[in-house]
């Protein structure tokens, strides 16, 4: 069995571990030492980061021809993420507005095409946003950000209940292919709730920058409008 531990080759005592489950454990048990935690999996190639693992747990470890894991603060990759996020949620709302347009023309192909891309894209989004959640220990009910018309706050957890109402009438207009109502929640209602996403993250970024560090250059220039 080969270990990789952050892109090095590992020694990994394995004497009193006959399992899948009882590696991860050792592995997570060291990282926790140095307050990092594990970040990434791949087992015999494959990325099981995020899944459930429950069912690898009685893996034995003579089956498990590689691992590799990677180790770190789970704060700063939450942060790196959102970065990313930040620019991934721009291209997001271009594809929602040539979505609603696309409807309003009547190009059914083309238009559903663009939809599935949507929907896909924003599951995508509101995923990664939760996981970040979850890494930096924010509480969405805690955190009070500026509105998208910049003369009202909400909390996250408001605009959160608020983008998966807009969600909800999406589904009901498709139910009854009714197409120009589609449109309409697309770019009234779907896009603007977005627009509070936008800042959201930089606010987390904020929120969690690191103390006693100063705050980057790209942080401070993080304005999405």
């Amino acid at each position: 069995m080969q270990v990789n531990l952050n892109n090095r080759a590992a020694e990994i005592p394995t004497e009193e571990i006959q399992f899948f489950g009882q590696l991860m454990q050792k592995l997570s048990d060291q990282a926790a030492e140095t307050g990092d935690s594990v970040l990434s999996v791949k087992l015999n190639g494959e990325d099981i980061t995020g899944k459930d693992r429950a069912t690898l747990d009685d893996l034995p470890v003579g089956d498990i021809e590689k691992l590799e894991v990677q180790t770190g603060d789970p704060r700063l990759l939450a942060r790196s993420t959102l970065f990313s996020v930040a620019d991934f949620l721009e291209q997001l709302l271009k594809e929602l507005q040539s979505t609603s347009d696309l409807f309003r023309l009547s190009r059914g192909e083309r238009s559903n095409e663009s939809y599935l891309r949507s929907i896909d894209g924003l599951q995508v989004f509101m995923h990664t946003m939760e996981t970040c959640r979850r890494l930096l220990g924010l509480s969405y009910e805690l955190v009070t950000v500026p509105a998208a018309d910049g003369l009202t706050e909400k909390t996250i957890a408001e605009s959160r209940r608020a983008l998966f109402a807009v969600l909800d009438n999406m589904i009901d207009a498709q139910s009854d292919q009714d197409w120009v109502l589609l449109a309409d929640l697309l770019e009234y209602e779907l896009i603007p709730a977005l627009h509070d996403w936008r800042q959201i993250i930089p606010e987390i970024l904020k929120l969690t920058q690191p103390q006693n560090k100063p705050v980057k250059e790209q942080e401070l220039e993080l304005e999405l409008a």
